[in-house]
């Protein structure tokens, strides 16, 4: 009956040492998926942050490329009401000397 019971120890025992050998594994094996998940994450982080600072970058320049039209066709805008202006003062400027010649001279 003793020997029984040694060989159930004994068996108890070699089954305990597998379950802990088993938990060892099973805490490698997730410790490397952990690593290997934060390395996953960190490229995946690193690769959202590039696209990022080109869609960003690419906003800016068309950003500036409108704002440079804008400011293009303002100025252009501006400039032809200038030329009018100019050409409307020439005209009432002929007119006046006109009237002043004229008056002075009759």
């Amino acid at each position: 009956m003793e020997a029984q019971g040694e060989k159930l120890l004994q068996d108890l025992i070699k089954h305990e040492q597998s379950l802990l050998a088993k938990v060892e594994e099973s805490k490698s094996q997730a410790t490397k998926l952990i690593e290997a998940a934060k390395a996953e994450a960190e490229n995946l982080l690193k690769e959202a942050k590039s696209k990022a600072e080109a869609l960003a970058k690419a906003q800016v320049e068309k950003t500036q490329a409108e704002g440079e039209h804008v400011r293009k066709a303002i100025l252009d805008e501006a400039q032809k009401v200038a030329a009018d202006v100019a050409a409307s003062a020439k005209q009432h400027r002929d007119k006046a000397i006109k009237l002043v010649m004229e008056r002075l001279l009759p």
